[in-house]
């Protein structure tokens, strides 16, 4: 009778200790549910003409109408430029494909960081059950370039961060926003500009206007300053060119999606 007097004390004294580290530890915040994936609350992937070109808009909302290559899709859903991408069949770059996608109803997020995150998840989300994408990561050691601010000071304009009206247009030897960006949306541009990557070590956390112009062929008469001297010149940024650890995303399987 004493042993099971004992064994009854301990065990409660076991539960009791259980039960305080369980409260512990969820008031702690461990105890959190995981945050469900983001994901489209509808999504239509529907072949289209090869080489077509066309629909390319997210809009603040989060709603998704693409005329694009599968290749694009994974680039856009994993935040990367073409360089950190390896692996994959030819026709990631051949066919396209037109989706239309909404998000959930919801207010929209006021910082930009947040919304181009979301729609990368709901993209890797729709990549994976429509595409069957499988990836993994790997760390290579490539050229890359570090932007700076030049020894003149930055030449950039302050802007508020107006994300109803932010545009980003790119053309032949032009980059321009409208509504106020990060220096890393420059980054980017950058990047997928130049095919290496791109690396902030600015320091430069507001929101600017952008306004690039330069020329993409130097041997032209009367052709303007290359890209290097013109991030100096209007913008008072410099590209410096090193050698680092670089994160590649690499594709273990994607099939083609069935129709919808």
């Amino acid at each position: 009778m004493l042993l099971r007097t004992l064994d009854l004390a301990r065990w409660r004294v076991f539960t009791g200790l259980r039960a305080a580290a369980l409260v512990f530890l969820c008031g702690a915040g461990y105890c959190q549910p995981e945050a469900s994936p983001q994901k489209f609350e509808v999504a239509s992937v529907k072949p289209s003409r090869p080489g077509a070109k066309g629909a390319f808009d997210i809009s603040p909302s989060g709603t998704v109408n693409l005329n694009t290559t599968v290749r694009s899709l994974i680039l856009m859903a994993y935040q990367i430029q073409d360089y950190r991408l390896a692996g994959g069949p030819k026709w990631l770059d051949s066919d396209y494909y037109y989706i239309a996608a909404k998000p959930p109803s919801g207010p929209i997020p006021s910082e930009q960081s947040t919304r181009t995150n979301q729609t990368s998840e709901r993209l890797r989300y729709l990549l994976a059950e429509r595409f069957q994408l499988a990836v993994h990561h790997e760390t290579r050691n490539l050229h890359e370039y570090v932007l700076v601010v030049a020894k003149s000071g930055p030449r950039l304009k302050e802007m508020a961060n107006d994300a109803a009206n932010f545009r980003l247009s790119l053309g032949k030897g032009k980059i321009a926003t409208r509504g106020g960006a990060k220096i890393g949306m420059l980054v980017n541009v950058l990047a997928n500009t130049l095919h290496y990557p791109v690396v902030d070590k600015t320091g430069l956390d507001r929101y600017y206007d952008i306004q690039l112009n330069y020329s993409v062929d130097e041997s032209l008469p009367d052709a303007g300053p290359s890209i290097f001297a013109a991030l100096e010149e209007q913008l008072g940024l410099k590209l410096e060119a090193r050698k680092g650890p670089i994160d590649v995303v690499v594709i273990d399987r994607v099939e083609r999606p069935s129709e919808d």
